[in-house]
């Protein structure tokens, strides 16, 4: 009875220790998918973080695009039309000279006020 008894101990401790076996598979298995869907969740959380960046530089790089175009085309056709030494033709060089160095004496003094205030 003993030899049967012991026996029997054994396999109930073999099934035991394979039904452990396995449950520990399932846990790692599951810990590996549950890591997986976090990644893949961070993953798709940082697209969708990235697109209204996206969304709102492309649509400032138009809102300036048109605004540049249009002004710059603008004037170039102006400048086409008019006679080139008459007084419009002079009165638009002088505007953008004096307008060029305006800008050259703003800069010039904003870069005062910041190393004063620095």
């Amino acid at each position: 009875m003993s030899t049967q008894t012991t026996t029997e101990t054994k396999v109930e401790a073999t099934i035991e220790k394979a039904a452990e076996s396995k449950a520990v598979k399932k846990t790692r298995s599951a810990l590996a998918g549950v890591k997986k869907g976090s990644a893949a969740a961070k993953r798709t959380a940082n697209k969708i973080a990235a697109a209204p960046a996206k969304i709102f530089d492309s649509a400032v790089y138009g809102a300036c695009y048109g605004v540049s175009y249009g002004t710059v085309f603008t004037a170039l056709m102006v400048t086409k039309l008019l006679p080139s030494k008459g007084q419009a033709m002079k009165g638009f060089h002088d505007g953008a000279r004096v307008a060029r160095k305006d800008f050259k004496t703003q800069e010039a003094k904003q870069a005062i006020t910041e190393k004063t205030v620095a």
